[in-house]
């Protein structure tokens, strides 16, 4: 009895021994495979999450699909600890999806991938395999963008490079889904491409629409912003994208102070040139003796009365008589939005000068009682203060669904000269703009934009690129 039951015990101890054994292998198995199937997973993770990324980096050029595939690929090889099969990027139509909402603004990217990883100790279990599934999501906001171009006589030969590097910007967005404008202004304002009501824009008319040759003329900067505002406007609330930025290039400052002049009824521009002489000056731009000129129809630039005279020095008295006095406000007659301001003063105390109010740092002067002179001193202030004014009431604009952000990008000697009557440089007034965190009068309550400074017009292509990368960096 005794070794019957000793043999029984044992037989036992077997059994309880290969049930053990059985169940540590599936275990180890589970540990083993499973946490081959993790590192998959992880990995498939990451290349998902990037490819997306990668792919709303890119839906302002290029192919985002094929960016999203490059990237999986590189991130998940074929045969990646050796599962069986991955996702097709180039064929699985689940892999790449994107939406749209027009009410938020917002582009959507996802990414879907799976992966079937064989199993070791598992095939124990009858588990031959393992599929791991995971999905990235990466957003970009889109953009509608006014671009705004000098093309006055002062840019000369260097228009080439700022035309290529003005294409260039325009052919890194998103011809589906952003929205694009171009204004031109030299004389008056006009809008060359106005903005699409829909999604997109035409690249191929916004890259013929910037000219092939300089137009030349004055510098109506004030006109030229005022157009562009106008036309971020134009889009619907509820239609608009949610970044609104205004983009201004030039190679100086306003000249051109835009209103009703003559009794005609029609709003024209009187201009007076850059002032006082300043050597080195490498295009002979500024002058101590410099001219008033007008009047230039506002959007067709077209002179009439045609006409002016030269002052013998830029803090006298002189005035032309086809315009002797200033008028009360400035006038914009050509928009397409509603609701938008037709009229501005020519000075205000509201907005300050490197911390001093605008009417007293950039005054007019000889009062009649009922009217300003307009003399070369007033002309240059009004243009002046205009150009800022205009700007922060874009800045202040609330009737959209978004804030607008302006940008501007100055080129060349001329914007570093200390000119007018404070005198002052072009890239104070453009950081001023643009609301540029370096400047002094920064206003925290607004959006902030950024002025970009390109030395010469080999370097415009570079000031425009850094703007590009920033406008990508506040849609994401």
């Amino acid at each position: 009895m005794t070794r019957q039951r000793t043999r029984r015990d044992q037989g036992f101890a077997l059994i309880y021994m290969a049930v053990f054994l059985t169940v540590l292998l599936l275990m180890t198995g589970l540990a083993v495979d499973g946490g081959r199937a993790y590192v998959v997973k992880a990995q498939l993770t990451k290349a998902v999450d990037g490819a997306a990324l990668s792919a709303a980096r890119n839906l302002n050029s290029g192919s985002p699909r094929t960016e999203a595939e490059k990237i999986f690929r590189a991130n998940f090889p074929a045969g990646y600890l050796g599962v069986s099969s991955v996702t097709n990027p180039t064929t699985d139509t689940s892999f790449f999806t994107m939406s749209t909402d027009d009410e938020t603004g917002v582009n959507v990217v996802t990414v879907r991938a799976t992966a079937v990883v064989p199993t070791t100790f598992m095939r124990l279990a009858n588990l031959n395999e393992v599929t791991v599934t995971s999905s990235g999501e990466a957003q970009r906001r889109m953009v509608d963008l006014s671009l705004v171009l000098d093309v006055s006589g002062s840019i000369g030969s260097r228009w080439p490079a700022v035309r290529d590097a003005a294409r260039e910007f325009i052919n890194a967005f998103d011809g589906s889904n952003d929205r694009m404008s171009l204004t031109l202004y030299s004389y008056g304002a006009s809008v060359v491409q106005p903005m699409p009501s829909s999604r997109g824009f035409d690249k191929t008319a916004m890259r013929a629409a910037v000219p092939s040759t300089l137009p030349g003329g004055t510098t109506a900067m004030p006109e030229g912003l005022y157009r562009g505002w106008d036309e971020l406007r134009t889009v619907s609330n509820g239609q608009q994208s949610g970044l609104r930025v205004i983009v201004l290039f030039t190679d100086g400052s306003g000249n051109v102070v835009p209103g009703l002049w003559d009794g005609s009824g029609t709003a024209k521009g009187l201009f007076t040139s850059d002032f006082p002489d300043r050597t080195p000056d490498p295009d002979n731009i500024t002058t101590n003796s410099p001219s008033i000129q007008g009047l230039y129809d506002t959007q067709t630039g077209t002179a009439g009365p045609s006409g002016g005279v030269t002052v013998s020095w830029w803090n006298n008295t002189t005035v032309w008589s086809g315009a002797r006095w200033m008028p009360a406000t400035s006038t914009h007659q050509h928009h397409r939005s509603s609701g938008i301001p037709t009229a501005f003063p020519l000075l205000t105390n509201t907005l300050n000068v490197n911390g001093m109010a605008q009417s007293s740092r950039r005054p007019l002067r000889n009062w009649s009682g009922t009217q300003f002179p307009a003399e070369v001193f007033n002309i240059r202030n009004a243009a002046t203060n205009l150009t800022e004014i205009i700007a922060n009431a874009a800045r202040s604009d609330s009737a959209g669904d978004y804030p607008i952000r302006i940008y501007t990008i100055g080129m060349g000697s001329l914007v570093t000269m200390l000119l007018g009557t404070v005198p002052e440089s072009s890239e104070s007034v453009l950081m001023r703009i643009a609301n540029d965190r370096d400047s002094p009068d920064f206003n925290s309550a607004q959006a902030e934009g950024k002025y970009y400074f390109a030395q010469t017009e080999a370097d415009v292509s570079a000031a425009f690129q850094q703007l590009q990368n920033q406008i990508i960096r506040l849609s994401k």
